[in-house]
């Protein structure tokens, strides 16, 4: 990317950025992140689950469970996976998924 003001397209910034193992490294988790909030989103709409239905089920607010979905909390593991429970799949097996879309 030159260091001038032209304007560049995000995928060749995103490219050069990338390059960096430890930008690349953060990027990745980030990407994973969305991947799984937007799988457990998914999952819970299909099956017409609420964000209450979920958070009596796991005994956390609707807030916190707001917040998780929209990415702005690091829940607990505990807390991720009763959010699993609560739709009943496999915690485990939807990650596997994900990994093997998102990488």
């Amino acid at each position: 990317m030159k260091s001038d003001l032209t304007l560049h397209a995000w995928d060749e910034v995103r490219a050069e950025l990338l390059q960096d193992e430890e930008t690349a490294r953060a990027y990745a988790i980030v990407m994973l992140r969305k991947a799984l909030l937007n799988s457990l989103v998914a999952v819970r709409k299909s099956k017409q689950l609420t964000q209450v239905d979920i958070a009596k089920r796991i005994g956390v607010s609707r807030q916190a469970i707001s917040k998780f979905e929209k990415g702005e909390s690091a829940p607990t593991l505990d807390t991720l996976i009763g959010y699993t429970a609560a739709m009943d799949i496999d915690f485990a097996a939807n990650m596997k998924k994900i990994f093997t879309q998102t990488f």
